[in-house]
This record gives C-alpha cells, structure tokens and sequence, in this order.
C-alpha cells in the first residue's frame, strides 16, 4: 500500500463518493483487501497515474486520496503500484499548477 496521500477538500469536487457504485479492491502483500473510488487518471511524464480515494476516510472534512502508477508486472498485466516520493512530488506540483490555471480561467470569467 502507498504511505503516499494526496487531500483535497470536497468543494471543487465534481462527483459524489458516496454514489459510488464501482470499487476498485486493492489487496496488499498480507492479503488484506482496500476498496477504493476512482477520482482520475494523470498523464505525466510518459506514465499513468491513478488518484483513488479510499472507502475509509479519517477526517469527514478533508478527504483523503492515495496516488499509484500503472506499471505492468513479469507477465505483462497491469498493475497499479506505489510511487515514489519524486514521483510524489511532480504528482503535487502538477495539480498545484492546474489548480491555478482554473483560478486563472474563472477570474478571466468574471
């Protein structure tokens, strides 16, 4: 499991979690099983990363997500794993620079 969090809170979220009818199950190295929502998929750097957000939340006011990178195992399945805290990095500078590029377009709106 990913020690990797990203949170945002729920006011420029555009769907609702708890509609949610699809999970994606993630099971770790001990068999315990994670269920997760889907948030979005980010293209960076010629690879894929997956935002999930986990059924289980610690705080109702800020919601937690865990990010993984889709890779591909010995067989050739994908598979989504951990990332690293460079990669973590690039994620969070990414979505900064988004979120000010949205703030940019609704000033421009107004």
């Amino acid at each position: 499991m990913s020690d990797h969090n990203h949170d945002h809170d729920h006011e420029g979220c555009n769907h609702d979690h708890e509609m949610e009818e699809e999970w994606i199950v993630l099971v770790d190295d001990e068999g315990t099983e994670y269920r997760y929502a889907f948030d979005r998929l980010i293209e960076l750097d010629d690879k894929k990363y997956y935002i999930l957000v986990p059924e289980s939340q610690e705080d109702a006011e800020m919601e937690e997500a865990h990010v993984f990178r889709l890779d591909n195992d010995a067989d050739g399945n994908e598979i989504l794993v951990d990332i690293d805290d460079q990669e973590m990095v690039k994620i969070e500078e990414y979505l900064e620079n988004e979120e000010d590029e949205w703030e940019e377009i609704e000033e421009e709106e107004e």
